[in-house]
């Protein structure tokens, strides 16, 4: 199958044309006529030479921009978007609203490969990773149906950094100033610890924000939680995060998702605030989301978070949205039929 070009970068684009024997100043004029102006026929591509046109044609497809299977919107106005990529591989994006600043968050592969016990996606197993063009169809999709979009999170289905070239790719493409030009400082990308890539962007250009996925401080118990622990240990994690917010002079955002009478005892908050004291960091804490539907409040949660701000963690609440319609963090592929 010819290679997409919705799925290459610019600089890629410029790299081909060489081959073709092109000039590449000219890809700039051709990934404007593919991500901006929405060209779906290479013979046709506005305000590109015919000639370059044909000898696109020889080497590339340029597949229309695949568009949602389906759409579904909760009562606090989240919408989530289920995709149905070829190979029967689904996925699912999310547009979480808030006044003046909606946020779209996007999937990097069908499924996952973590087996994170809390998380429905998990239960999918990996069906496939998404290639730049199919996450690229996830922020057209959720930009159209948003309001007022001003940050896209990588936090859907999936490990980014499993599928790290394809979703750099992507954020390459969505913030060329020949395309979307999407700010590159208003993308978060969240790991749950894969340490070779965050040790590449601790050394890279991108301006992407990291997030870090943290489950348990003691590691048996993330272990059990999550199996990725065994793979990339929390300890050495961090000390990875601890060499990027030092290079980078940057601050990391941190994730606990709180699982009642599992990680929320005191002993954990103690343990927690010791683990990650010294970090430029800003902690979220996650309500646990059950794959069904809404759950009840733990009565541990502010008293948790009051122990964090006693020990001196900048700690705050993520407010879930759009778990009537399984669309809040954890649930993924959960009540839509994907199992």
């Amino acid at each position: 199958m010819e290679t997409d070009l919705r799925g290459l970068t610019r600089a890629e684009i410029a790299a081909a044309l060489v081959s073709l024997g092109e000039k590449p100043g000219n890809a700039g004029a051709v990934f404007m006529a593919v991500h901006r102006r929405g060209a779906t026929d290479l013979a046709l591509l506005p305000n590109v030479p015919e000639r370059v046109c044909r000898a696109l044609g020889r080497a590339f497809s340029l597949r229309p921009l695949q568009l949602p299977e389906r759409k579904l919107v909760a009562g606090d106005g989240t919408k989530k978007l289920l995709f149905r990529f070829s190979g029967d591989a689904p996925a699912e994006c999310v547009v979480l609203p808030a006044k003046g600043r909606d946020t779209a968050c996007l999937s990097s592969q069908s499924g996952c490969s973590c087996g994170c016990t809390f998380c429905a996606t998990g239960t999918l197993g990996l069906k496939r990773s998404l290639d730049p063009a199919e996450i690229v169809a996830q922020f057209e999709a959720c930009r159209s149906e948003a309001a007022d979009l001003k940050s896209l999170v990588f936090m859907g289905m999936g490990e980014p950094f499993l599928n790290w070239e394809n979703v750099k790719r992507a954020i390459l493409i969505l913030s060329d100033s020949r395309g979307r030009h999407f700010p590159q400082a208003k993308m978060t990308v969240s790991t749950v610890g894969v340490i070779p890539v965050i040790e590449e962007l601790t050394g890279s250009d991108l301006r992407i924000r990291l997030a870090v996925s943290l489950v348990a401080a003691d590691p048996e118990l993330r272990a059990r939680l999550a199996p990725m622990e065994k793979a990339y240990p929390l300890k050495r994690v961090l000390a990875a995060v601890r060499e990027y917010c030092r290079a980078r002079k940057a601050l990391v955002m941190l994730e606990y998702i709180l699982l009642p009478g599992v990680n929320d005892r005191p002993s954990d908050s103690a343990l927690l605030a010791k683990l990650i004291e010294g970090i430029p960091c800003r902690l979220n804490l996650i309500p646990y989301n059950p794959p069904g539907g809404p759950g009840a409040a733990s009565p541990r949660i502010k008293e948790f978070q009051r122990e964090l701000l006693d020990a001196g963690v900048l700690v705050y609440l993520r407010q879930e949205k759009g778990a009537d319609i399984a669309a809040a963090c954890g649930q993924l592929a959960a009540g839509t039929g994907l199992k």
